[in-house]
């Protein structure tokens, strides 16, 4: 496909950064202090590392294969037949995982803005909300990451308040009681599957006009995502300690309840917060529905983006309906973001080293 739009590296780290910051914001400590209790914060930091590799792989596949999106790569170095049959997979797992967050996303509406509102409703509207930007323009997408990021990290700002509530024997001894090396690293996998929307960048490289900034600012990027990711986690793990964490649904929701302003000048800071989040589930979301739009339209070579996104809206909807209850979703997901996230971290090597090994050159 033509590519003519054109967005900055800058802005491609901006996209990186409110894509991470998402649903998995609200659950990511419980997930990870229940696999390795104390540990969660070594755990975490081994787990972004983990997810790193793939955001390096894709920058520097990105700067070789300049011209291609990873649709493009898989067709060019894997051949049509399995370059397309890598294609519709990532397209697939996208789809789920779009379908199960936006599901979580609405339970926890349910659970704290809107008790009286039907799932179903919520589901649907952010799912239109997302289908509505068109993805016609790359640099429309790029300007709505950058407009809601400040948003994104308002919770940061306030999470500095619970300070004060923290224990330090609740985060001690960073390696765990007793833990293996197989449960440590379950932990630590935990934390990659839970932000594998970075891999939008993907679809983002032949738009990046400044490609030789590509990897550095990938890399910042990351690390701002992942900072405000483990500054939530060691947060909640010092005010509740692992037993507590264990039993709250959203952790990062019931620390913003624990909240308290000086002077009580806001007496609803969890009101706040939740409403800050769903912009960072917006972001998160609307990263997924940006590569399985244009994903689909690479694919099967078509500009008509409108009708892809409009076909897509009652196949995610039915998907995030699939799960009978909030357990049910855990565990869909955590099964779903494992797989993507082998397939993430593999796949951008991969095709580095295959592409090498073919003396495939990255010019259309």
């Amino acid at each position: 496909m033509k590519h003519t739009d054109s967005i900055s590296s800058i802005q491609m780290a901006i996209i990186i950064a409110s894509s991470i910051i998402g649903v998995s914001l609200l659950v990511l400590p419980r997930f990870v202090a229940s696999k390795v209790g104390e540990a969660a914060i070594l755990a975490s930091v081994v787990g972004l590392l983990i997810s790193f590799l793939s955001v390096l792989a894709i920058t520097l596949l990105g700067r070789k294969y300049r011209n291609y999106t990873i649709i493009g790569c898989n067709r060019l170095i894997l051949g049509k037949f399995v370059g397309n049959l890598m294609n519709y997979m990532i397209i697939l797992l996208t789809i789920f995982l779009m379908g199960l967050e936006v599901r979580q996303f609405s339970e926890v509406l349910a659970s704290g803005l809107l008790p009286n509102t039907p799932i179903e409703i919520s589901i649907a509207l952010m799912i239109i909300l997302c289908a509505l930007v068109g993805f016609r323009n790359v640099s429309t997408f790029a300007y709505i990451h950058t407009f809601y990021l400040p948003f994104l990290l308002i919770p940061m700002v306030f999470f500095i308040l619970a300070f004060e509530d923290m224990e330090s024997y609740h985060l001690l001894p960073i390696f765990g009681h007793d833990l293996s090396f197989f449960e440590f690293m379950s932990g630590a996998f935990e934390m990659s599957s839970a932000i594998t929307n970075f891999f939008v960048i993907s679809l983002l490289i032949p738009y990046i006009k400044d490609n030789e900034s590509m990897v550095k600012n990938g890399i910042w990027g990351f690390f701002l995502g992942g900072l405000a990711i483990l500054y939530t986690i060691i947060i909640a793990l010092g005010v509740f300690g692992v037993k507590e964490l264990e039993q709250i649904h959203w952790s990062a929701l019931s620390l913003s309840r624990v909240i308290e302003i000086p002077g009580e000048i806001l007496s609803r800071v969890d009101a706040i917060i939740l409403i800050t989040w769903i912009f960072a589930v917006f972001t998160t979301l609307l990263s997924y529905f940006f590569v399985i739009v244009r994903g689909t339209a690479e694919i099967f070579r078509t500009n008509r983006f409108a009708f892809i996104s409009t076909i897509m809206i009652p196949i995610i909807f039915v998907v995030a309906l699939i799960p009978n209850n909030v357990y049910e979703i855990f565990e869909y997901v955590i099964t779903i973001a494992k797989i993507v996230t082998v397939l993430f971290i593999l796949l951008p090597f991969g095709l580095i080293v295959i592409g090498r090994f073919r003396k495939k050159v990255g010019v259309q």
